[in-house]
């Protein structure tokens, strides 16, 4: 897959893909966070912007954070 490329494993185990080559890779990107384990991120300049992680993962930070 094209986009595959443009994804870098981060020291912590995230995969990482720069803003400007969010289109390209947003379907490996999400692959790789559903059926991967993996938790994502699309950077700017190298600096994490937003995280992407499964509706599962979400669920829990909710109700870990006092959430309904």
């Amino acid at each position: 897959m094209a986009g595959e490329d443009k994804i870098k494993t981060a020291s912590d185990g995230v995969a990482e893909v720069g803003l400007m080559d969010a289109r390209a890779a947003l379907t490996a990107l999400v692959r790789d966070v559903r059926y991967g384990g993996k938790v994502g991120a699309f950077t700017e300049r190298g600096v994490r912007q937003v995280m992407l992680v499964t509706p599962e993962f979400y669920d829990r930070a909710v109700k870990a954070l006092g959430g309904s």
